[in-house]
């Protein structure tokens, strides 16, 4: 199964279809041509952009340079050729030479220079004839000695360890000397991160986010394959928690090959697929080779089909589109090649499995009952339909202030059809990206959204967490995926009056660059006993969101949390409308447009709850919400066909 796209890397290049190993070859080969007149001093790193990042721009010419290795080296490994492999050898000889002017400079501790190492090791490990072999003695003694720093640094207490092993694998296949003590520190913390079910926290008290599969699970099945003869044991164990992991991460995939984006460190785009791509490096077949293969193959036709690339054909730095708004402050103009870890299977000869089988679609039904897939361990939902894949989240705010950190943990779902929105700032409304979220304001202007939140919960098909916008504002949010819609409860205690905005999801508003389409909008403002409610429908795509207004007359208790209250909670009125988003919010669509609800509320409890859906036009507009009621101290949901849920 295989589409036909243009990969849109220079003009004139011809179509690729993406089907097979020599696609994929070429694909890459396309590009890394733009970058060849790119090379800084020495050739030790590439120029291709102006843009800063934390570290200085000489730091940002070495990342560039060695991040296009996660590519050269699975290419020439696997039996190919990279025709700027001459000057990119010069690059490593002078970059690692003290005396050289094109010296790459001492590592200091967190050091982005140490995240560097890895695509270097990984290059001695798998093409050590390429990049290894060549080099005179005093030039080894040279590139030893600077990897070897990685040894000696204090490293963060996350994913990084993995660089200081993958080094000290390297050494150990060309012979050199190994600081056991730093690599077992690092193989120690590495597992102290690891919580069951094949999930990592990227950090102490930190995430689940998408470094789960292109950074431990990536890393943990290169050394698998690659020291698993040295360390079965060790080998064994990464192995076992991928195939854990492969069913949970493949439910958020689109069969179109797009999936959820969600968390920090989008902008390398299609490595979300490498973890699949060390799966058949290693030879781990954690789902069938055929749709493991498809996997990877559609998710780089999506890529390709967007405008990620400038004109000349070099990796802008953003999600869909060019955009700095999104990006984090560790994103220099060379960061995005961090994607070409999903090109790994270039390693693989033409008879492996995974190049031999035919592309398959995703399983259907994927491993799940229902609509809705529970990822215990993160307390995940994944919400599906037809029409989208969505991920349902508690919220969980990282322990360091990543750039749009809340816009990225801390929404209530993710789309991989409509992505979602960061923000300008939180004082204008169309400012602050408030698609799939509660923002709450003082009525001076100024918005608070989901940060930090605790007591994250989930059952089958929901999931629950609390959060304080104010020290004396708390609230619990509860999500329960229904397929093509999705309900939220929202339990407010606050000391406050407080002025309410809640978003659905934000769908374009231009397709392409033919002229605007006038949408249809349609808003239904609360009379009587009738909840309110707003849609926003092109003939590409529709948002819609309905207010669920509940009767007060019993207490409602919100799962896994403290002891509910001995009082009732009031049901706030709300109003619709629609919300047109400041430009370059959507990580998806440089212009987009939502369906709002808007209120107060008065100090004491107050429950808010509503029924939100998006997807195509007639679909959309046309279902029946679910009812929701208070029943029994909880909530009973009842969809259009009768089928009844608890939350």
């Amino acid at each position: 199964m295989t589409a036909n796209v243009t990969l849109n890397v220079r003009p004139n290049v011809t179509p690729n279809p993406l089907a097979d190993r020599a696609d994929l070859a070429r694909s890459l080969l396309d590009l890394l041509a733009p970058l060849g007149d790119r090379y800084s001093e020495g050739c030790a790193g590439y120029s291709l952009g102006a843009t800063g990042a934390l570290y200085s721009p000489r730091v940002a010419l070495l990342e560039g340079w060695s991040r296009v290795l996660w590519g050269i080296a699975p290419l020439l490994s696997g039996g190919g050729s990279f025709p700027d492999l001459g000057r990119h050898l010069e690059g490593l000889r002078r970059g690692a030479d003290p005396g050289d002017t094109a010296f790459w400079g001492e590592p200091e501790d967190s050091d982005q220079r140490l995240v560097e190492m890895a695509a270097i090791a990984l290059s001695l490990l798998i093409a050590r004839e390429s990049f290894w072999d060549p080099l005179s003695p005093e030039e080894k003694k040279n590139l030893h000695a600077w990897l070897a720093t990685i040894q000696t640094r204090k490293l963060p207490a996350n994913n990084w360890h993995f660089f200081r092993i993958l080094v000290c694998s390297a050494f150990r296949r060309l012979g050199l000397p190994v600081d056991e003590r730093a690599e077992a520190e690092s193989f120690d913390l590495v597992d102290g991160l690891y919580r069951g079910d094949g999930w990592y926290v990227d950090g102490a008290d930190a995430n689940y986010d998408f470094y789960n599969p292109f950074g431990f699970h990536f890393y943990g099945l290169v050394y698998a394959r690659l020291m698993g003869d040295l360390r079965p044991d060790r080998a064994a164990r990464y192995v076992e928690r991928a195939r854990l992991f492969a069913p949970q991460f493949l439910a958020l995939f689109r069969e179109d090959g797009s999936v959820v984006p969600y968390g920090r460190s989008l902008g390398y785009r299609f490595a979300v697929t490498s973890f699949f791509s060390a799966c058949a490096f290693a030879g781990v077949e954690a789902v069938p080779w055929a749709v493991m293969k498809g996997v990877v193959l559609r998710n780089l036709r999506w890529w390709f089909a967007r405008p990620i690339l400038d004109a000349s054909g070099v990796l802008t730095v953003g999600y869909a589109y060019p955009n700095l708004v999104m990006a984090e402050q560790y994103n220099s103009p060379g960061s995005p090649y961090w994607a070409l870890k999903a090109y790994l299977p270039l390693a693989l000869g033409d008879d492996h499995p995974f190049w031999t089988a035919e592309e398959a679609p995703l399983p259907s039904p994927l491993p799940a009952a229902g609509p809705a897939m529970r990822l215990a361990t993160p307390h995940w939902i994944v919400n599906r339909s037809e029409e989208d894949v969505q991920l349902l989240c508690p919220g969980r705010y990282p322990p360091w202030e990543a750039v749009q950190a809340a816009a990225k943990y801390c929404k209530f779902a993710y789309s991989a059809r409509f992505g979602f929105s960061v923000s300008h700032g939180a004082w204008a409304l169309s400012q602050t990206g408030c698609d799939s979220m509660l923002v709450l304001s003082e009525g001076d202007g100024y918005w608070r959204e989901r940060r930090k939140t605790s007591d994250q919960a989930s059952g089958p098909d929901w999931t629950s967490g609390r959060w304080r916008p104010w020290d004396d504002v708390e609230i619990v949010t509860t999500l329960l995926a229904l397929g093509a819609w999705h309900v939220r409860v929202h339990r407010i205690r606050s000391a406050r009056r407080l002025e309410t905005v809640e978003g659905g999801f934000s769908v374009p508003r231009f397709l392409g660059e033919g002229l605007p389409e006038t949408p249809e909008i349609l808003i239904a403002d609360a009379e009587g006993p009738a909840p309110a409610g707003a849609s926003v429908a092109f003939s590409w795509a529709a948002s819609r969101i309905e207010d669920r207004l509940l009767p007060a007359e019993a207490p409602y208790a919100a799962p896994a949390a403290p002891a509910a209250p001995a009082t009732p909670a009031a049901s706030a009125r709300r109003s619709a409308g629609i919300l047109t988003l400041a430009p370059n919010l959507n990580i998806l669509h440089p212009h987009a447009v939502l369906p709002v609800l808007r209120g107060s509320i008065l100090p004491g409890e107050t429950i808010l709850a509503c029924a939100v859906r998006a997807g195509d036009r007639g679909p959309t507009l046309s279902a029946l919400p679910p009812r929701l009621e208070k029943s029994g101290g909880g909530i009973r949901v009842i969809e259009a066909d009768g089928r009844e849920h608890r939350i």
